[in-house]
């Protein structure tokens, strides 16, 4: 607690006993070597109801109260316009010469007050006051405190006659009053990566500044800013002030109507010609008011007067201005001098003290025992949890109750900027060291980050404090929507489903500069629609989550070999045909359907499907955002659709589709109701509508797709698909040769006879509908190609959305019969890829199958996966039944296992190969039993090592754990550091048992592996590495367990070690009768004795034989 000067003088007229906080002088005469740390107030702790906070309190005020008299004043405002100038200047510290950037927030308290009756704005001497904190805080003690320890350092302080003296007089009699309150300053840092955190310190007790550049236009562009949060638009003061605003309103709950109050200051008044001041100020104050003239928070805006200052001059009379305002402004703040429960008293001061000595973190059984040993003040359970929800409220202590957090409390929420500094912080302030300065480089390319990335942020010597908690504090970061996880939800039970990447979106610093919308996304091939929110700016977070499961969903998209993933924007593969795009657009989010072609050939169903999959998301997230410009909260959404016309820029709401009128005109001229009908097919209609057009003009215009042509075959009946070839030109004779091509196979006849017409005369889908036509055959016909059959899946929804690893391939490709060409149209393989792969694998039907779905996989334009392959079942007519049965005993955290591994070897597979030498690696592999000695002979019968890598990597990718984990860490043992670090994933990703029991040999029967074998590899790297084999090999010639010309090919070795590989290449091939001799033979030279002690007694696991077992298979 601060050490303040005199501004607590005793009150005889007082008739409710009051007890100063924390930060008054009585504590700081209870506590004299405390220091008080003003705490953040998180801003979930806000949405402890105004109900709940009264509640709580009443229960404690059983002890009586005091009046607290504390401010903060939370200065924001765009980077670079002086805020930390400001500060300085009214807390009267000294200016530095050039521009200091704040790295995330800085924190100035104990520095000046008001006096409680004259309202005087009073500067502390430094010498008698805490002086300005800057972050970090000392380094925390997180060491848990023993009960006895507690209690002797309770008795230790709580025996001094003065002290337990002052404390009664606290609690019983309370005659003191608080004259000075203080005022506590905020100073938040302004570069872009720092604005999403700052949700997490905004509470509704406080009084806001936003702080501009008075001498720039408010729509000037702002320079040097590549992006805004959560917005694709210009940046410039005007946006930045709507988006301080729109924070601040919509991270403070409403508590008080009106309140927090916001207070624009213009600086920079020094560049502004003296003449020309107060026409400038006039024309901001002007331009404000313009810009927030419609704003639902008006009311909270304090737009008069209009403060224009130069915040390094001390004698511009405007300071006094601006001090007047926010004295005034703190005095009507409703929580200035609201009473609080002198119960609190005993334990705040034990956890004040804690906080002063270092310590950051308790856990929640530490308090308990805390609260339990005081000798002034025992709270019950209920008034301890009422303790830890209402500190929380007024930012004292940071507390969630909720199943991941409520074992701990911060007990210093400053703590909480110091993990914030640690991972989202500018460029300017990125470690030095290559490694950690790598991660940052990625994470601001992508915004993405994993767990043994943060993890290896935090081992940096200024972060340790937060490693013996950090499991806590990442939940904590979920929890505030500072890390966002790619979240999924399994459909039918509503759990969560596992999590492989966090999306850091404030360390996403790059704008969309391709012309993927201009070029991509143009009205021939694009569907619009908007979530359109109330207000100007949508709250940060919002799209940030939104995009973070769309990447959980769909397979980012590449454009020009760019990933199409920026602030505020993202782009994405449905399928081949099919890409999707979301992107904020002021205070719509804005969702594009994009087809490769033409729009008119979008599928309804994944139209629809992809609306309500991104409503559904939006609905869930809102649910955690409700603006504080609204009173109550209610159960009407804060968003609702709007359709464009072609234009892509012309909306009309979702309330005018509602009505039975088949049109809904736009400003253009156009039928919007077209549109909306495609985003809202209903999910049993299997035809057409009774107002179908069928196929648009610029539809019927293309040429058709493979799969679209399938579609069509699949739904047309033979003879009316035959006579139509023929009406269209095709000859009687290419019809036979098609039936005598593929006997009793009419669906391959009807496929090709439209693949012939599309091959050999180009036809587009104009001559098919003008065929159908002039056949008196209903043009509706086409729009099969349109439409996908509904799968009604009983999988669960964490497989589906997996990857088939091989063992699904091999046990799936028996039941799918003979479908080969329909399963791989349909899975995007072009004609010629299906024809190479039938001649390739002649007549065998079982090795198509798995080639087709091989190659399928293969191809990571769009995420291969389960749930893709069950809607082709469905498509082609096969029915996903037989996809169920294979996968109803498939364990979906082994199948993301191979997914981390696969993805993680094909992201480096091409340094892996062109830098490694695997040599060593082998040797190491080897020993730890992971490949075999077959599995190494099949690697380097390669001549080159470019082959030899890639022959290794297609094992590690099949083998996966614990294959992966050795590969990666013979890798960092034999130089490859870099490669190791990029490999390397988060133990909570790979689902390996690494457990090992010693095996009873007398129950490893059934595993089939001879134990001499797997003592032998087990000790591989140290044989060649030892012996010199000579006398050995002679000796086993002697033996006849190798012949002579074996030893030749021992002795073709270039390296001893080269000819000891030779040597065990045998000996891992030779019985029982071959290991034995060759420990004899170790035992005949008293120098290898050890070693044939040591490999006969190598102790042999369960998990040895398995997995020795696994590479055998």
């Amino acid at each position: 607690m601060s050490k303040t000067p005199p501004e607590v003088t005793p009150d005889t007229q007082s008739q409710e006993p009051s007890a100063p906080t924390a930060m008054s002088k009585t504590f700081q005469e209870v506590t004299p070597d405390a220091q008080s740390q003003e705490p953040a107030a998180p801003v979930v702790g806000e949405s402890i109801g105004k109900w709940q906070q009264s509640a709580m309190l009443n229960r404690l005020l059983g002890k009586g109260s005091y009046e607290s008299f504390d401010m903060r004043c939370m200065v924001t405002g765009q980077f670079s316009v002086g805020k930390s100038s400001l500060v300085k200047l009214l807390t009267g510290d000294m200016i530095p010469d050039g521009r200091h950037p704040t790295d995330g927030i800085s924190l100035v308290e104990g520095r000046c007050g008001l006096d409680i009756e004259t309202k005087e704005w009073i500067l502390i001497d430094p010498e008698q006051a805490a002086t300005a904190q800057s972050l970090p805080p000392k380094k925390s003690s997180n060491v848990p405190l023993t009960v006895k320890q507690m209690e002797k350092k309770m008795r230790t302080r709580m025996t001094k006659e003065e002290i337990r003296r002052k404390m009664e007089k606290v609690l019983k009699s309370g005659k003191y009053k608080m004259k000075v309150g203080r005022l506590i300053f905020w100073d938040f840092g302004g570069q872009y990566v720092y604005l999403t955190t700052h949700q997490t310190f905004m509470t509704f007790r406080a009084l806001f500044l936003v702080v501009f550049d008075g001498s720039k236009d408010l729509h000037e562009q702002v320079p040097d800013v590549m992006c805004f949060p959560g917005q694709h638009m210009t940046p410039t003061p005007a946006v930045f002030l709507q988006y301080w605003v729109n924070s601040i309103l919509t991270y403070c709950k409403v508590v008080y109507a009106g309140i927090p109050k916001i207070l624009f200051v213009a600086t920079h008044k020094d560049k502004v010609s003296r003449e020309n001041v107060d026409a400038r100020r006039e024309e901001l104050y002007s331009g404000i008011e313009e810009l927030f003239k419609d704003h639902e928070g008006q009311h909270h805006l304090v737009l008069k007067p209009l403060i224009f200052v130069n915040a390094k001059d001390q004698g511009d009379p405007e300071i006094e201005v601006l001090k007047k305002t926010i004295t005034e402004l703190t005095f009507s703040h409703p929580c200035w001098g609201e009473r609080m429960p002198n119960a609190c008293v005993p334990l705040e001061l034990e956890i004040a003290e804690l906080v002063a000595e270092g310590k950051q973190i308790m856990s929640l059984v530490e308090v308990e025992e805390l609260n339990a040993i005081s000798e002034v003040s025992v709270l019950s359970p209920e008034q301890l949890t009422d303790f830890l929800h209402y500190q929380h409220s007024l930012g004292k202590i940071v507390y969630f109750d909720t199943p991941q957090l409520r074992d701990n409390v911060i007990i210093s929420p400053l703590l909480m900027v110091e993990v914030m500094r640690s991972f989202i912080t500018d460029v300017e302030f990125w470690p030095k060291e290559d490694k950690t300065r790598k991660t940052f480089k990625k994470m601001s390319e992508n915004g993405m980050i994993q767990k043994v990335d943060l993890y290896q942020i935090w081992e940096q010597e200024e972060f340790r404090q937060i490693l013996p908690f950090k499991e806590y504090i990442f939940d904590m970061l979920i929890h505030l929507d500072i890390v966002s996880e790619q979240r999924r939800y399994d459909t039918k039970t509503g759990s969560r489903l596992q999590i492989e990447n966090f999306f850091v979106p404030c360390m996403l610093t790059q704008r969309n500069e391709t012309d993927y919308l201009t070029q991509e996304c143009t009205p021939e091939r694009t569907l619009s629609l908007a979530f359109v929110f109330k207000g100007t700016i949508i709250p940060p977070a919002l799209p940030n989550r939104l995009i973070c499961a769309c990447l959980s969903m769909w397979t980012l998209k590449q454009y020009h070999g760019r990933k199409l993933m920026f602030s505020g924007f993202i782009g994405l593969s449905f399928d081949k045909e099919h890409d999707i795009v979301v992107c904020v657009e002021g205070n719509k989010i804005v969702l594009h359907l994009v087809h490769k072609r033409s729009k008119g050939l979008i599928i309804p169903d994944i139209a629809t499907g992809v609306r309500d999959c991104l409503f559904v998301t939006l609905e869930r997230i809102s649910e955690f955002y409700q603006s504080s410009i609204h009173c109550k909260a209610s159960s009407k959404l804060p968003f609702h659709t709007e359709y464009s016309c072609s234009k892509l820029n012309c909306f009309i709401s979702e309330n005018k589709m509602a009505s039975d009128t088949e049109e809904c005109i736009c400003e253009h001229g156009e039928n919007i109701k077209n549109s909306w009908s495609i985003w809202n097919k209903k999910r049993e209609q299997n035809q057409c509508d009774a107002n179908c057009p069928g196929l648009s003009e610029d539809a019927l215009s293309q040429i058709p797709s493979d799969s679209e042509l399938l579609r069509l075959s699949v739904n047309c009946e033979t003879r009316m698909l035959h006579d139509l070839a023929l009406h269209l030109g095709m000859r009687e004779i290419v019809w036979r040769d098609m039936e005598y091509n593929y006997p009793g196979n009419a669906q391959l006849v009807k496929f090709f006879t439209l693949m012939h017409l599309k091959e050999n005369d180009e036809i587009t889908f104009t001559e098919l509908d003008t065929g159908l036509r002039e056949m008196e055959i209903t043009p509706h016909t086409l729009c099969v190609v349109r439409q996908r059959k509904q799968v009604k899946s009983s999988i669960r929804d964490d497989i589906l959305d997996c990857i088939p690893s091989d063992e699904i391939v091999d046990n799936l490709a028996p039941l799918i019969g003979k479908i080969v060409f329909q399963l791989g149209i349909e899975l995007g393989l072009s004609v010629e890829e299906i024809e190479t792969i039938k001649e390739k694998c002649d007549r065998d039907l079982l090795a198509q199958t798995k080639e087709v779905l091989f190659t399928w996989r293969k191809d990571r334009t769009v995420k291969p996966t389960l749930r893709v392959l069950e809607q082709v079942f469905v498509d082609i007519g096969k029915g996903a039944r037989c996809l169920k049965e294979v996968v109803k005993d498939v364990d979906p955290n082994t199948l993301k296992e191979v997914e981390i591994v696969t993805d993680r070897i094909r992201e480096h597979e091409n340094r892996i190969i062109q830098e490694i030498q695997s040599t060593q690696i082998l040797d190491y592999m080897m020993t730890h039993l992971v490949i075999s000695v077959d599995d190494r002979r099949r690697i380097e019968q390669h001549a080159g090592q470019d082959d030899q890598n890639k022959a290794l990597l297609d094992i590690v990718s099949k083998r996966r754990e614990p294959a992966y984990s050795v590969f990666i860490d013979g890798l960092r043992i034999y130089g490859y550091e870099d490669i190791a670090h990029d490999l390397k994933c988060d133990s909570d990703e790979m689902n390996q048992n690494t457990t090992s029991t010693s095996a009873d040999i007398a129950g490893l029967s059934d595993w089939n592996v001879p134990l001499y074998k797997v003592r032998l590899q087990k000790n591989y790297l140290k044989v060649i590495t030892d012996i010199q084999h000579e006398s050995i090999v002679d000796h086993l010639i002697t033996k006849e367990v190798v012949s002579v010309d074996d030893g030749k090919k021992i002795e073709s070795g270039k390296t001893p070690q080269e000819k000891n590989r030779n040597l065990m290449d045998m000996l891992l091939r030779k019985n029982e009768q071959g290991f034995n001799e060759f420990i004899k033979a170790l035992r005949k030279d008293s120098v290898y004795a050890d070693l044939a002690d040591q490999i006969e007694k190598t102790d042999v696991t369960s998990r040895d034989m398995a997995t020795l077992r696994k590479c055998l298979k």
